[in-house]
């Protein structure tokens, strides 16, 4: 393991330590988030094959209520 990798996982734990050392491929914030979004994504159907269950939170529960937008909501606070 690389010395950025180990320093990477003595941050994070093993799975975003992975993510992390592919950060320099994008060019663009954006770009490694998508990649890091779709990455999770697949590895929660992945680990199903183990029985582990996870479920990801939707993005708006991290909006404060006057920006939510999840269904039922007006988007007034």
């Amino acid at each position: 393991m690389r010395g950025d990798e180990m320093q990477a996982e003595n941050e994070h734990g093993q799975l975003m330590a992975c993510l992390m050392s592919e950060r320099d491929r994008f060019a663009t914030e954006s770009e490694f988030l998508t990649f890091a979004l779709e990455s999770v994504r697949r590895f929660i159907v992945d680990v199903r094959a183990l029985d582990i269950e996870l479920t990801m939170r939707p993005r708006y529960l991290n909006d404060p209520p006057s920006h939510s937008s999840h269904p039922g909501s007006s988007g007034r606070g």
